[in-house]
């Protein structure tokens, strides 16, 4: 079973993405946060194997929060989560090799994960 963290600054999106990672089988959501302070704070206190990141939060992307938290779990895969219309420009952004995926295609990465 793979642990799940979810980290989204708004709050409908965050629970419609916490809904997918419960009915998926195979995960386990370990913990939603809404704020960068919440993100670390769950990270180290429950240890998921994969966090979900939202990248279009301005402030987030400012912080490297990505980056923050690939720190502080070495071993998690890290995925950010855009609404942009080309992930891969948001991916050649990011400080770090964090793969970015849609929002809208979420439902089939986290199946892809349990295969």
């Amino acid at each position: 079973m793979q642990r799940v963290l979810v980290v989204e600054h708004h709050t409908q999106v965050l629970s419609a993405l916490a809904d997918l990672v419960i009915e998926e089988p195979g995960l386990e959501l370990s913990g939603i946060a809404g704020s960068a302070r919440e993100a670390i704070s769950l990270a180290r206190e429950a240890q998921p194997d994969v966090v979900l990141i939202d990248v279009d939060e301005p402030g987030w992307k400012a912080q490297g929060l990505d980056r923050l938290i690939g720190d502080l779990l070495p071993q998690a895969r890290i995925v950010r989560l855009t609404a942009a219309s080309d992930p891969h420009l948001e991916c050649l952004e990011s400080p770090t090799n964090t793969p970015s995926i849609l929002k809208t295609e979420i439902r089939e990465f986290l199946r892809s994960i349990t295969e």
